[in-house]
């Protein structure tokens, strides 16, 4: 079936932008043109899950070393300097995509009643969610990197315009930080173009499914005197959008600036695009490297778990906390991606989608104690399960949930990391288990501050959890609690590309 669906994805939001851009100012119809876009990509992305289950190919090419994709498209786009147009979506991306599209009309629900510059708030949202959908369907470098930078374009105005009173240090904060992480990258990039793809592919290309197909036959290409610093160039761009202690300062200050739906497809997509590069491209294409220096992903994967859990120790402030865990909880990723197993590397995988989950619901609750109280310090928050019981039993749900509580989603892929971790770590593994016990200290100590107690008079009247705010965060805790009840679904879509790549690896 030659059904163009990742362009089509691609081209929806990017229609839906430019109509609500030349609405008139303040035309209700804005948010409208927003959602239904919206809905149109996570109908797609359904669609293509749907594929995967039923074993429906959309134009089907199969990739000996990150399986087979069910959808591929691919066209000459500067044949001269080898640039194309490939588009592609396998085990990898497809839970990731279907995330993307999901937190972006929730967070278009959840923001309903923005009242300042609607039309334009929207509208960059939905460039969010072509920017973000392009850089995880795209399979040619040169692509790959446009939508990476592109996504800190509508990013920026969201913080800078809609952000809190330091607003405009943490938007160019935030841009600087990431934007030098990128080029970094970049440098990698033209390495694999300039050095690589001649020695592979015996002529210059981006085309990451060429390259990766001739790395899979010979993993020790050029030899890691090449491979490292190349890998290192291109860990060190992934790690800044993780973010990695020790390069994490910016996310704090953008999340607590930024708008909740800002704060929302920060945490729950941003972040995973580190994530994403580093399985798609740096394991992939820098197999000796990443054997050899899988103790660097390890120890920064460990630093960034037990460091930010105990700074979220000494936050006062709600949004502020769960930010830093969200530094915490990524380390995750990096922990499964060192382990080089199979169960850890899906771990991993799994521990990005279920981490998006939690942190818009924890997110989205930051945003609805700032509105219903004024306030995001958490000693001035006491006793709000008497006046908002509903806020209340979601925080704490989603408390639950983020420390890895079993029966809900992060319990799974933190308990794969850890499996697939112990082969590589044995007795060590206690170091990295520190930071699930500070974790749980944390989130006790706020919920017994935020919920229980007396109520704080001084807040005044404060109105619980409304319908529209309701609706983003009823379906997201039910997917947490369906996903930590039966995670097969996803880790299904998962499981072929993580055992295709720890072979890899195990093969050096």
């Amino acid at each position: 079936m030659d059904v163009p669906l990742l362009s089509l994805m691609l081209l929806v939001p990017l229609v839906g932008t430019i109509i609500t851009l030349v609405l008139p100012k303040d035309s209700p119809k804005a948010k409208w043109i927003c959602l239904i876009a919206s809905l149109v990509n996570l109908l797609i992305s359904f669609i293509l899950v749907f594929a995967f289950v039923w074993e429906i190919p959309f134009a089907l090419v199969g990739d000996p070393v990150t399986g087979s994709f069910k959808a591929y498209e691919n066209a000459d786009w500067v044949p001269t300097l080898g640039i194309s147009y490939t588009l592609g979506v396998d085990g990898l991306s497809i839970p990731l995509i279907l995330l993307t599209h999901l937190l972006v009309a929730l967070g278009i629900v959840f923001s309903w009643k923005e009242g300042k510059r609607t039309k334009e708030f929207f509208a960059l949202l939905l460039l969010m969610d072509l920017a973000i959908t392009g850089v995880f369907v795209s399979l040619d470098l040169f692509l790959f990197f446009i939508f990476w930078e592109f996504v800190l374009i509508p990013m920026y105005f969201l913080i800078g315009i809609w952000g809190g009173p330091n607003k405009h240090y943490a938007a160019i904060k935030f841009l600087i930080y990431t934007h030098v992480g990128s080029i970094i990258m970049l440098l990698g990039i033209f390495a694999l173009y300039f050095t690589a793809s001649p020695n592979l592919t015996g002529g210059n290309t981006f085309n990451l499914i060429v390259l990766a197909n001739e790395a899979g036959q010979n993993p020790t290409y050029l030899g890691a005197a090449f491979q490292m610093p190349v890998f290192i160039a291109m860990f060190f761009g992934f790690g800044v959008k993780m973010p990695m202690v020790p390069f994490h300062t910016w996310l704090p200050d953008a999340h607590v600036e930024a708008p909740t739906a800002g704060s929302v497809i920060l945490a729950g997509l941003l972040l995973k695009m580190g994530g994403y590069g580093l399985f798609r491209i740096g394991l992939t294409m820098f197999p000796l490297a990443a054997v050899e220096l899988w103790w660097v992903l390890a120890s920064f994967g460990i630093v960034s778990m037990v460091y930010a859990a105990f700074v979220c120790l000494a936050q006062t402030d709600l949004k502020r906390l769960i930010a830093y865990s969200s530094v915490s909880h990524m380390g995750f990723v990096l922990l499964g991606a060192a382990s080089l197993s199979t169960i850890g590397i899906m771990g991993g995988i799994y521990q990005m989608f279920t981490h998006g989950l939690i942190t818009a619901v924890l997110f989205m609750l930051a945003g609805v104690a700032k509105r219903a109280c004024h306030t995001r310090e958490i000693p001035k928050l006491t006793g709000l399960i008497n006046k908002m019981p509903k806020f209340s039993l979601i925080l704490m749900l989603g408390f639950f949930a983020s420390l890895g509580l079993p029966g809900l989603a992060s319990f799974v892929s933190e308990f794969m990391v850890f499996v697939g971790a112990f082969g590589t770590f044995g007795k060590y593994l206690i170091i990295p288990l520190l930071a699930i016990i500070i974790t749980g200290a944390y989130y006790i100590w706020t919920m017994h501050k935020v919920l229980f107690g007396k109520f704080n008079e001084s807040l005044g009247e404060v109105r619980d959890v409304t319908g529209y705010e309701l609706v983003p965060l009823a379906i997201l805790m039910f997917f947490i609690i369906f996903f930590g009840l039966y995670p097969a679904p996803v880790v299904q879509f998962i499981g072929p590309y993580a055992e295709g790549l720890s072979t890899l690896l195990g093969g050096i």
